[in-house]
């Protein structure tokens, strides 16, 4: 394996040299019919699978929030009770 010349960085994208020559107009639209391709795979969720996700996402951090704060009552009543006892 060879070190890269000096002053000739290696590409990172694995683009042509001729590419680079074009227009900033034609890239732009390049990029927005490959931005177009992607977005045709995706599968968006219908209105029951957002719904459920949803509830989930809430349920969790009902759950997390409850749980944080019996915690944080816990050791709220820990340290009252320990500065009490250094009275």
């Amino acid at each position: 394996m060879t070190a890269p010349l000096a002053g000739k960085p290696k590409s990172q994208s694995g683009g042509d040299p001729v590419q680079r020559k074009k227009s900033t107009f034609s890239r732009a639209r390049g990029f927005v019919g490959e931005v177009r391709g992607e977005l045709a795979k995706v599968d968006f969720p219908n209105r029951q699978q957002t719904w459920q996700s949803t509830s989930v996402v809430i349920s969790a951090c009902v759950l997390v929030g409850l749980y944080l704060y019996g915690l944080d009552q816990v050791f709220a009543r820990l340290v009252s009770h320990l500065l009490d006892l250094q009275k």
